[in-house]
Parts: structure tokens; C-alpha cells; sequence
């Protein structure tokens, strides 16, 4: 990545974001004085050679040095949970003395990434003139137990928990199927 950094100076392009950073907690200063974000995950490490280096607390790192940390997945399982992901790398920071806040934390799959993006202009916060999706959650947001009560897409809800027609029910083998057949 620090050798990335050098090219892109050499040549005159910029980097935005490093993905995969699984080190970048090592190079958390640079990133930040160069003002490159790293899209990394919350907890891989370790699963092949170039992330024997990994660490739990590498979201927490690359923030407190003062670059941009994105809450990334590649999973298709885990791109769903991205909350639940700053949640365990919140929790890996403070068992190092890194607090962060949720305010600063929800920054990790919001702004940050729409800065990554250019799109920061126009979406990544709720700001009059710029396009959002909301999700209302039953708790905190940043809780395994949290649950999506509404969600607006576009300024229209699309679900509300408590419309009869949109509860759900479930069949193990069938996954979750709309009562209403899926219909409006």
C-alpha cells in the first residue's frame, strides 16, 4: 500500500480507498496524511499469507490515526450485516482502549464509503438536497438484536413492520416468504 501511495504520487493519480487493507492499521498514518480511506472488514485475518498480519482492531486503528475507515465485505452474508460488523470492530477497539462512538462508528458504512465513492455530494448523509434510503430500527442499530421497524427508499416506506401485509413468515427450507405472495 505505502508503495501504491509512492506510484500514485509519481504518476499523478489519486487513490481513494484501499480494499482488503487487512494491515492497513500499519500504514493508518500515512493513509491519513494522503486523505485514503481503507474498506476493510471487521475481523478476517490470518486466512491466507497476506493477512497472517491481521487484527481485530483495524477499523478502530486506521480511525483513531485519522484516516477513513469503510466497513467492507465481499460476503454475500456479511455485506447484509455491515452494522453488525463495526459492532465487533467497535468492541475489538475497546478492548485495546480505542473508544469510538456510534456516531462515529455509523460514519464507517455511511459517509465514508460514499466519500470513497465521489458520491458524498449526494448521498452517505441525511442532508436536505441529497438522496437517502432511512432505515428506522427498533434499537440500536449497532445491536444483533435491532430489527428494521421502517424503510424509506426514494422518500417512499416500503416497509413497515406493523402493516399486517408485510409480515413475514418463515420455512426453513424455503427462507423467508412474503405472507402478501410478495405483491404491493
Amino acid at each position: 500500500m505505502a508503495q501504491m501511495i509512492d506510484i500514485a504520487k509519481e504518476f499523478g493519480y489519486r487513490i481513494r480507498s484501499f480494499h482488503h487493507g487487512v494491515e492497513a492499521y500499519k500504514i493508518a498514518d500515512l493513509l491519513a496524511r494522503d486523505s485514503i480511506s481503507a474498506s476493510i472488514w471487521s475481523d478476517w485475518g490470518g486466512f491466507k499469507m497476506e493477512a497472517l498480519d491481521g487484527v481485530k482492531a483495524n477499523l478502530p486503528m486506521v480511525h483513531r490515526a485519522g484516516a477513513r475507515a469503510i466497513v467492507h465485505s465481499d460476503d454475500p452474508s456479511g455485506s447484509q450485516r455491515l452494522l453488525q460488523e463495526a459492532a465487533k470492530a467497535i468492541a475489538a477497539g475497546r478492548q485495546i482502549g480505542i473508544e469510538v462512538t456510534d456516531d462515529e462508528a455509523i460514519r464507517w458504512v455511511t459517509i465514508n464509503a460514499a466519500w470513497a465513492l465521489g458520491l458524498d455530494d449526494r448521498i452517505g448523509s441525511l442532508e436536505v438536497g441529497k438522496n437517502a434510503d432511512v432505515v428506522l430500527w427498533s434499537a440500536n442499530p449497532f445491536s444483533v438484536y435491532a430489527r428494521p421497524e421502517k424503510v424509506w427508499i426514494d422518500g417512499t416506506m416500503y416497509f413497515d413492520r406493523s402493516d399486517p401485509r408485510q409480515q413475514w413468515r418463515t420455512d426453513f427450507e424455503l427462507g423467508f416468504v412474503p405472507a402478501n405472495g410478495g405483491t404491493r
